[in-house]
């Protein structure tokens, strides 16, 4: 088969493989939980169109929680939809979430394609899909996988952009505009993006001085800057604030505010990595770097490693860099894999919960994995029939065996953890597994099933239920004769995870523990008989709820500020 039949294959395959995510995503949306950040998005939204709606008259959404600090972009957009869809809000939000997710999946896939056609594309899209830290986050992360599609297709553009500059085309320079507004929209942070943009044009700069002297190279950088540079972030600051109300009253000192602000978070927050717990304020060098080998599926690990050898090996054949139109998208991508690890070891940012923050590293870590892999193809192309059929065989019962374990975990993918440290089981009491309540839908799924095989006559009682952390996580899929607890004294039921401890927090049996892979991820403990104490008995065996200390701030019971 030659080129053009194995490009047309390819295509077909990457058609396949998005009509399969597409039906896959509307097939299980309604399974993911809702997390604890969700409902604070979900009244932001709210907001935001409102104060479109309203003329700019309703000002809520420039004072709600801390996400003025945020733009509207995706909220704003979601809350739309909401007006027309037949589906709950956070079905519709997970929804939306999903094929925002499936977006990035997209610019990997076109990433790919820039480096070596539909092969690569194919297997980026792929790689990116079965990262479980990506598909897992992709129904219900509100901030970090729209942030992290924003950055993917900035980069697509970007890389577009680097071979033509000085004389970038003016569609290109448009496209990274939307793309980084857009991504700006969702978080300031999106000028990190900018630091991807900045390094190519001065390496660019520093080359063109080398090659055609001072002149040339300051008369050029002036012609990128005014033609290309400016006009991009122009674009993208007036997108940002299009979809950002807050931003709008003072569009230039606002975003700076907020950018400050963020820099500057002094959330405090005790996480765990490799059995202790450490302070969000103070992590270890190797947090994130630790955390993305664990969480990454072996074969793009394997993939990576094999990345620097064909990298090796290309660059000792040339003895010298190729010219700039060849190398620039190489060095704009691996930038981009590599340079957040770096920063996170220089600058020590606040995170916690993992990768989670850094998720926008996932596709462009995905294209280089999917180049090698495209390049290995080819690579054995030339060989015998049975090295290229092993080498297929070994890829095909991997990706069996790997998309076999993420439906088992299903729909918690994102506790996912490799055979580094022995999957999600090995992981626990190690690292972090279920930390924003996405196992509570299954938790009262359970719970109700439990409760109505109990109680076969009559009319159900009415049963208290305490949660820890965010009570909406739970109380969004209550039966009509579920309701929150207000306090310890009253609750028949006690839903938890296992994050920091929480599920001991309060006495009672487990009745239910819902797990992946052997590990615990959350449980329901029946409180019924502690409530038939004696009142003096009961006092005696209170206690404060440790995991509020560990987050001020969050309510217990957040009926208060959120209808659902």
């Amino acid at each position: 088969m030659g080129a053009l039949g194995h490009d047309r294959l390819y295509r077909l395959a990457t058609l396949a493989l998005f009509g399969a995510a597409l039906y896959l995503v509307c097939d299980t949306v309604v399974d993911y939980g809702i997390t604890w950040d969700e409902h604070y998005h979900e009244a932001y939204g709210r907001h935001v169109l409102d104060y479109y709606r309203s003329g700019f008259r309703d000002q809520a959404a420039l004072t709600y929680h801390n996400l003025w600090l945020y733009g509207g972009a995706f909220d704003g957009l979601t809350a739309l939809v909401k007006t027309v869809s037949p589906l709950g809000n956070y079905e519709t939000a997970h929804l939306m979430n999903a094929l925002v997710g499936l977006a990035g999946v997209l610019a990997a896939y076109r990433m790919g394609c820039l480096f070596d056609g539909p092969r690569a594309g194919f297997w980026a899209a792929t790689l990116l899909l079965i990262t479980p830290s990506w598909y897992g986050h992709m129904f219900n992360n509100p901030k970090d996988i729209p942030f992290a599609a924003g950055i993917a297709w900035s980069l697509y553009f970007m890389i577009r952009a680097a071979p033509h500059f000085p004389r970038v085309p003016l569609n290109i320079t448009l496209w990274l505009g939307l793309c980084l507004g857009l991504t700006l929209g969702v978080r300031i942070a999106g000028v990190f993006a900018l630091i991807y943009l900045g390094a190519a044009l001065a390496l660019w700069a520093s080359l063109r001085l080398r090659e055609a002297g001072l002149a040339t190279a300051w008369r050029e950088s002036w012609r990128v800057s005014l033609t290309f540079l400016l006009p991009s972030l122009a674009v993208a600051w007036l997108v940002m604030l299009a979809g950002w109300p807050w931003a709008q009253q003072n569009p230039l000192l606002h975003p700076l505010q907020a950018l400050t602000t963020f820099s500057n978070n002094p959330w405090d927050l005790d996480t765990l990595f490799e059995g202790r717990l450490v302070n969000s304020l103070d992590l270890p060098p190797d947090y994130l770097s630790v955390y993305f080998l664990i969480r990454t599926p072996e074969l793009i690990l394997v993939l990576l490693a094999a990345a620097l050898v064909l990298t090796g090996a290309a660059l000792r054949r040339h003895r010298a860099l190729p010219e700039w139109s060849v190398f620039s998208p190489y060095f704009v991508l691996t930038f981009a894999a590599a340079f957040p690890f770096v920063f996170f070891i220089a600058f020590r940012p606040v995170s916690y919960d993992g990768i989670r923050h850094f998720l926008f590293v996932l596709p462009p870590v995905a294209v280089i994995a999917g180049v090698a892999l495209a390049r290995l193809f080819a690579a054995l192309s030339t060989r015998p029939l049975w090295p290229r059929a092993a080498f297929s065989a070994v890829i095909l019962a991997y990706l069996g065996w790997h998309t076999s374990f993420m439906r088992e975990l299903h729909p918690d993918q994102y506790v996912y953890y490799n055979q580094l440290v022995g999957g999600v089981d090995g992981a626990e009491n190690k690292y972090e597994l279920d930390y924003w309540g996405n196992s509570y839908h299954e938790a009262v799924d359970r719970l109700v099933a439990y409760i109505n095989a109990e109680e076969q006559l009559g009319p159900p009682p009415v049963y208290r239920i305490m949660v820890c952390s965010s009570g909406i996580s739970a109380a969004y899929y209550f039966p009509k004769h579920f309701i929150l607890a207000r306090n310890e004294r009253e609750a028949d039921f006690y839903i938890s995870n296992t994050r920091l401890g929480c599920d001991t927090e309060y006495e009672g049996e487990t009745i239910i523990s819902v797990e992946r892979d052997d590990a615990v991820l959350s449980v329901v403990k029946d409180r019924r008989w502690l409530r038939a104490m004696a009142p003096e008995r009961l006092e005696a065996r209170l206690k404060p709820v440790g995991f509020q200390r560990q987050h001020p701030g969050v309510p217990l019971d957040v009926l208060d500020v959120m209808d659902y």
